[in-house]
């Protein structure tokens, strides 16, 4: 994947900024990254977006900003000569997406059909922009879509936001989605930064979708840890469930049968997309035990991995348990 894709996918959500005003650039640019959400494509269908894709180049190297809307050459020549990472365009003009490979810059068009993922294809491209999503069938489109062009990746965007951005990044062909969602009018007039940054947070509190998965106590023995499961069970009611290296009692309690990662054990937390939640947290500086990792072995999608933090004797580690080994 190349790697601005990466970095897109990594963070999930692309916000889609229309600049009317040019003193908002750059603190909305700033509320966005606040909030987790340190990327932005600035639309050409403002004559502001030449001058503020600069300033945010030159401002915040660190944010990858990409112009969208792009509808001609000149319009990707003035964006690059700017600062812009990256192009996105509404539709699949030929001429443009031969210009932007020519010139080694990235460029995601616009399809909604099957014929125009073909003309994609043909041209060398990866990596396409559904739109209008939702218009155009929403998430089952592009699962249908993607039957026949399992190589072809996709950006949603239109009709986008937090209710139903599930429905497309649960999809292993889509890399990230597009959106407004998070930058309501309402605040961008009243210059609301701190709202703003609020809506990002939310955004990203909403993808990365955490929930406490299961308890792991250590014990010394698989005696042990099937006497305290027993214990628990007869308790409490639950369920046991006996593993290779452990007994459950119910699902959020694990014993296991020998000491394991932590002191006292281990925290186990979920999220829909392991990748972007170590990015997240790497900002933090929580980083991800890279010989903890484990794999789906047709997607490479993570579904395990350790992190480097221990609250009072218990490592934490992410899990996805619906991305198989």
């Amino acid at each position: 994947m190349h790697p601005i894709l990466q970095e897109l996918s990594n963070i999930g959500i692309i916000p889609v900024i229309r600049i009317d005003n040019p003193s908002d650039t750059l603190p909305m640019i700033n509320a966005l990254n606040k909030g987790g959400i340190n990327c932005a494509e600035i639309t050409f269908r403002s004559e502001h977006a030449k001058q503020a894709i600069s300033d945010i180049s030159k401002t915040y190297p660190e944010i990858l900003v990409g112009a969208g809307t792009v509808l001609t050459i000149q319009q990707a020549q003035e964006a690059i000569e700017a600062g812009a990472k990256f192009i996105i365009s509404p539709g699949l003009n030929e001429e443009v997406v031969k210009w932007c490979i020519d010139h080694d810059v990235l460029i995601i068009p616009g399809i909604s059909t099957a014929s125009e993922i073909e003309k994609a294809m043909t041209l060398g491209l990866d990596t396409v922009k559904f739109f209008p999503a939702e218009s155009s069938g929403g998430a089952k489109r592009i699962k249908d879509l993607s039957a026949p062009y399992t190589k072809m990746h996709f950006i949603p965007t239109g009709g986008i936001n937090q209710n139903n951005m599930h429905d497309y990044l649960s999809l292993p062909c889509v890399d990230a989605i597009g959106g407004s969602f998070m930058l309501p009018q309402e605040l961008i007039d009243s210059k609301n930064w701190d709202g703003i940054e609020a809506k990002a947070k939310e955004a990203i509190t909403s993808l990365l979708n955490y929930r406490l998965i299961h308890i792991g106590i250590n014990t010394n023995s698989k005696d042990d840890a099937s006497k305290y499961a027993t214990l628990l069970s007869t308790c409490f009611g639950f369920k046991l469930y006996e593993k290779p290296k452990s007994t459950f009692a119910g699902e959020g309690f694990e014993l296991l049968n020998a000491p394991g990662p932590g002191d006292h054990g281990h925290i186990a937390i979920y999220t829909p997309y392991p990748e972007r939640a170590i990015y997240q947290l790497a900002k933090l500086g929580i980083n991800v035990l890279e010989d903890t990792i484990t794999r789906n072995k047709k997607t490479s999608k993570i579904n395990f991995a350790y992190l480097d933090l221990d609250i009072a004797g218990f490592k934490f580690h992410l899990i996805n348990p619906d991305v198989k080994m």
